[in-house]
């Protein structure tokens, strides 16, 4: 019933103002000496010969007017807040004014010259009301008429229809009111309205009001403070705004206590969120978001909007970093394809060491590098098994007895194999390479050391074997056959009173380490 009723009135009213209202006049229209916006690049115009055209700033409540210029015509129009911007040509003498509902104002000649480049001001009466200025007696105080706030005083040129208005301001503690009521009778020139202030501190209380995660706080349209913000309201009750980026803006209602401190949490403003759909192979990795925190990707994720760093993982998979954009009341889908874990590397730079199982073995040290599966390989073998005495005998025909020498063989090798992977942690090289042995001998009786340095060069075909148990660690057995090429004198005769032969089958166990 009260809405019915409000829309009948409304109708009345929009019916009724045409008849009541007078003809559309000027109240005044003055030049603005220091108003220099004709003037300034930007907003000024020229006419069609080229000269600058004068700018009337027309003040009126209302909109849908048409302006004729007569001969010289019009230059253009701008609406602004609160008034229009009407260019007219340099020495412009009358105007005509139109309205389909406020009625006509015909060949209306400017009380004074009209100069190009110039501002000038014109009070526009549509017949409806008056022009009222506020002023308060404390400045800059927020000013409400009939409960819509219209700005810091003073307020200049407010235009009000006829009838009875409120006009509440305040100015923190202060606060004044008065009514004003603007009737057809009054002088149509610009009613003068001072609102007086009064100390009213007993019915303050001091308001202080925090919000989370540094959220804008909005009052009456306003920001007023981020994170906090300390005020004097008087008491009653008020609403506050949190407002942040991405996210949807919260009010909280509250109460003020005069005479009080006044804290209030105000709600903070609900995140935009998205949603994050990720499907992963394997379907059980794990994934770590930012660094810090485990989340389930085998469900659908709800996340804030904002960029994301997530660590995938799996046990025999190499770990995986991606990065995720989510976006308001949207899904994000992808897949990520963990790659296995290659315990047999194709490209790496190795270290090791193990024992070599041979006539006269000893331990091993080896080095090398793997490229695309080619494995260049250097190793040293130290000798530590002694050979059984070798006696040696004079050479000159009598073969008298001269010493008793025992050697150890050392072993230099340079291989090149290629790596084949046969299961996951499984892999063979096939090897071929150049050995180069020597022999150092010690005297065991006599007082003479024969045959120390003999060395002999061998041709060798093997195999090298790897097992990986874990990333960067092999365990390889290294099958392989020397074959004799070259042997020097000393060697020769060592081999010859002996059984310490050049090359022969030797097997290699060890570890090495992967880099």
């Amino acid at each position: 019933m009260r809405k019915a009723l409000l829309l009948i009135c409304s109708i009345l009213i929009t019916s009724i103002l045409p008849v009541m209202a007078d003809d559309i006049s000027v109240i005044s229209f003055k030049l603005l000496d220091t108003d220099l916006t004709a003037n300034t690049r930007g907003t000024q115009k020229l006419d069609q010969n080229g000269e600058k055209a004068a700018l009337i700033k027309i003040v009126t409540p209302e909109r849908g007017f048409l302006f004729n210029g007569g001969s010289l015509g019009i230059v253009g129009t701008e609406e602004k807040a609160g008034e229009i911007w009407l260019y007219v040509p340099p020495r412009a003498q009358k105007l005509t004014i139109t309205h389909e509902v406020f009625g006509v104002l015909r060949d209306y000649y400017y009380p004074i010259s009209v100069q190009g480049g110039r501002t000038y001001e014109m009070l526009l009466d549509i017949g409806t009301g008056r022009y009222v200025t506020i002023t308060t007696s404390r400045a800059k105080s927020d000013v409400t008429i009939d409960g819509e706030y219209v700005g810091k005083a003073p307020i200049y040129n407010r235009y009000m229809n006829y009838g009875r208005h409120a006009i509440v301001a305040q100015n923190g503690i202060y606060e004044g009111q008065d009514t004003v009521v603007v009737s057809v009778n009054d002088s149509k020139e610009t009613k003068m309205i001072n609102v007086k202030m009064q100390d009213m501190s007993s019915h303050f209380g001091e308001v202080i009001i925090n919000a989370e995660n540094d959220a804008d706080i909005w009052f009456n349209d306003h920001q007023v403070g981020t994170g906090t913000w300390s005020t004097q309201l008087r008491e009653g009750s008020y609403t506050v705004e949190t407002r942040k980026d991405d996210c949807d803006p919260v009010k909280t209602t509250f109460i003020v206590h005069p005479q009080q401190k006044n804290t209030i949490t105000a709600a903070p403003p609900i995140p935009h969120t998205g949603r994050l759909n990720i499907y992963t192979r394997p379907r059980n990795a794990k994934a770590v978001l930012n660094g810090n925190t485990p989340i389930d990707v085998a469900e659908l994720q709800t996340l804030p909007v904002g960029t994301y760093q997530l660590a995938f993982s799996h046990k025999g998979y190499v770990d995986t970093d991606r990065e995720f954009t989510i976006t308001h009341n949207e899904t994000t889908t992808d897949t990520v394809s963990l790659a296995r874990v290659k315990y047999i590397k194709p490209m790496a730079f190795y270290f090791g060491g193990g024992y070599t199982i041979r006539s006269l073995g000893g331990a091993t040290a080896l080095a090398g590098v793997i490229l695309r599966n080619f494995d260049l390989q250097a190793s040293y073998t130290f000798g530590l098994s002694k050979s059984d005495n070798v006696r040696w005998y004079s050479t000159d025909g009598n073969d008298t007895y001269l010493s008793s020498v025992s050697y150890k063989r050392s072993t230099f090798a340079a291989k090149l194999g290629y790596q084949i992977s046969l299961t996951e942690r499984l892999g063979i090289t096939p090897q071929v390479g150049y050995e180069y042995e020597r022999l150092s001998g010690t005297v065991e009786d006599g007082t003479n050391l024969y045959g120390d340095g003999a060395s002999a060069s061998c041709l060798s075909v093997g195999a090298k074997f790897l097992w990986a148990p874990i990333k960067h660690l092999y365990i390889f057995a290294n099958p392989a056959y020397s074959i004799e090429m070259s042997k020097d004198e000393n060697f020769k005769k060592i081999a010859d009173n002996s059984d310490i032969k050049p090359g022969g089958f030797m097997v290699s166990l060890g570890v090495s380490l992967l880099f």
